[in-house]
């Protein structure tokens, strides 16, 4: 069954229109990112601007800061200017089907990057991490780190979690997989949620905001954790994650006596990466940003010549199944740094030493 989903959905890719043969220099791409402040979209963005420019197309590349209706604005301009391909990190993954179905309808390709377009039938690929295992990462990634098979009923770990933003798609995925790993040791009782906050609307963070999550935390340790000890928290995403980090500095954890409590994260920010390696938070997950960029450079390319690749698997975003290409993510610690980063030549470790 599967070997027949994926060849409906090449055959469905191969009769789509095509908007151009080849490299040329007048068939444009559009790129659009959700915001210059998180640094990996820069230089994701950026990196497939080059790539296609060096193979011989057109790129307008644009990024909405965060805002839905500029980044329908921009698309609606990448189509009126004859835009063949849509490479769209969404902002908010069930708000573009309007500007979506224009592109189809001048028989332009549309690549969902990272975040998956929902319910809408005008998307042609994603391109992205295997986002539930990413999340089954960071959940065993806490449990590891605060020593949870140690644990037990009569001296539990408290922990406390933390969701990204309700109007991404990828949120879900992340917690879901994370809370594979953490609930049998909340059903076991050997890991209490002292707050009661369990459910992904009560953990949510709006906007991914560092901020929102630093004064939840605030609110948390003032309200639960005065006479007892945190272990831990769940962060899906490096920019909550030093938010949190704040919160806890602010009352005394990690100063002498007083560990920090592990605290997860995503993407290997820098700012994270020099908390990492200086021991204050725990871990992130690396996500090889160059082969994601790379990989939907190449679904691209082929998309055009009228040669597409064959998918993974397909991916259903609520409508459709689409067609979707998936990269590797990794865990990465205090240990790995030096793998990931020093002997690839992104940083030394003079880098990553706190000033």
């Amino acid at each position: 069954m599967k070997k027949v989903v994926l060849a409906l959905l090449v055959l469905t890719i191969l009769m789509a229109p095509l908007a151009a043969c080849g490299g040329s220099g007048k068939t444009l791409i559009g790129i659009s990112m959700p915001t210059r402040t998180v640094e990996r979209w820069i230089t994701e963005g950026e990196l497939m601007k080059k790539q296609l420019e060096a193979a011989g197309y057109k790129v307008d590349l644009q990024y909405a800061n965060d805002k839905v209706m500029d980044q329908v604005a921009q698309i609606e301009n990448m189509i009126t200017k004859g835009a063949k391909f849509l490479i769209i990190c969404p902002i908010d993954g069930t708000s573009l089907s309007t500007p979506l179905a224009k592109a189809k309808a001048q028989g332009a390709y549309v690549l969902s990057y990272d975040r998956l377009i929902e319910e809408t039938p005008d998307v042609d690929f994603y391109i992205g991490f295997y986002s539930n295992i990413i999340g089954n990462h960071m959940g065993r990634s806490l449990m590891t780190g605060i020593g949870a098979d140690s644990a037990s009923s009569a001296n539990p770990l408290y922990i406390e979690l933390f969701a990204g933003s309700l109007d991404d798609s990828e949120t879900k995925w992340y917690f879901n997989g994370a809370m594979e790993i953490i609930q049998p040791y909340i059903d076991s009782g050997a890991v209490v949620v002292k707050s009661g906050q369990t459910t992904l609307e009560q953990v949510a963070t709006a906007g991914w905001d560092g901020l929102v999550a630093q004064n939840r935390m605030q609110n948390l340790l003032s309200a639960h954790y005065t006479n007892d000890t945190l272990a831990g928290a769940l962060s899906p995403y490096d920019g909550l994650s030093l938010g949190i980090i704040g919160a806890l500095k602010a009352v005394g954890y990690g100063s002498a006596g007083r560990p920090m409590p592990i605290v997860t994260g995503q993407d290997c920010e820098k700012p994270s990466l020099i908390s990492i390696w200086n021991n204050e938070q725990y871990s992130s997950i690396f996500l090889d940003l160059d082969v994601l960029a790379g990989l939907a450079v190449d679904v691209t390319i082929n998309a055009l010549k009228g040669t597409p690749k064959t998918p993974d698997r397909g991916y259903n975003n609520g409508v459709i199944d689409v067609a979707a290409f998936n990269a590797e993510a990794f865990e990465l610690t205090k240990e790995n740094i030096p793998h990931f980063f020093f002997d690839r030549g992104t940083y030394t470790e003079a880098d990553l030493q706190l000033s």
